[in-house]
């Protein structure tokens, strides 16, 4: 017969590899990666539009349900999308991604640009890579995590709309 704490284990384990794996097997946990903020930065001061940034972790129980909760569906809104440009940083990953000033960068080293300790973390910045909001840091409440966002990235926008050149004076410094 097998022991309650093997029973236990198996079943964290297996709820763990069902929380990770599943919105990957799906595709409802997929945001668009960054790969070049460069470009990135032109589209945003184009539009006159935050970039909002996801620094997560795929073996992150909670960045997989921040996305598939949140993100992913604030990403698929075309209200929030006109509004936002939304980005994800995979900090596990291990192929460079090029930074606002045009260079290489691991996400790893990236993320310690915003003080980045642990995950998910949600950033929301101009097009110079400026903190438009303060960061919304891990999964605090399901119950308001969503209204979270929303402030951080409403925030965001009001700083853009009274700053002439996007990002002025007023806004967070990373």
């Amino acid at each position: 017969m097998l022991s309650n704490r093997f029973l236990r284990r198996l079943l964290v384990a297996a709820i763990l590899a069902c929380a990770t794996n599943a919105p990957a097997a799906q595709g409802a946990g997929q945001l668009p990666r960054a790969d070049d903020f460069t470009v990135l930065a032109k589209e945003a001061r184009a539009r006159h539009a935050p970039i909002v940034i996801a620094f997560v972790q795929a073996s992150c129980v909670y960045c997989a349900i921040a996305k598939r909760d949140y993100l992913v569906p604030m990403h698929r809104d075309s209200k929030w999308r006109e509004r936002m440009i939304l980005r994800e940083v995979d900090l596990d990953r291990r192929a460079t991604l090029r930074d606002f000033d045009g260079k290489a960068a691991l996400p790893s080293d990236f993320s310690r640009l915003y003080g980045v300790r642990r995950v998910p973390t949600v950033v929301v910045v101009d097009h110079r890579g400026q903190l438009l909001a303060p960061p919304v840091v891990g999964l605090l409440s399901e119950d308001f995590y969503g209204l979270y966002l929303e402030q951080a990235i409403e925030a965001g926008l009001a700083k853009l709309r009274a700053a002439p050149g996007q990002g002025g004076a007023d806004t967070v410094s990373r």
